[in-house]
């Protein structure tokens, strides 16, 4: 196996790991489950963050997706504060 073939395998399984993770913070949000949600997204940016160091480069799509992560579990957290309607 060549080098480039090493580093795209490498990427690919960053990447399913990445989905792994995305997968269930948003089995987590939809159980109800905040607080999982919460240390699953933190686990989510500091894997974006080691990558962006590791490769120079950001990916815009991880970080949409970080950010779309975020809005949903403050919204969702925002719900449970103010309790049924």
């Amino acid at each position: 196996m060549g080098h480039g073939q090493s580093s795209q395998v490498q990427g690919w399984m960053r990447r399913r790991l990445e989905d792994a993770v995305e997968d269930v913070f948003r089995t987590a949000l939809q159980r109800g489950d905040l607080a999982a949600a919460e240390d699953l997204l933190g686990v989510m940016e500091n894997m974006h963050a080691r990558a962006k160091v590791r490769y120079q480069a950001e990916r815009r799509g991880a970080a949409i997706t970080i950010e779309r992560g975020r809005k949903e579990l403050e919204s969702r957290k925002a719900r449970r504060r103010l309790g049924p309607s």
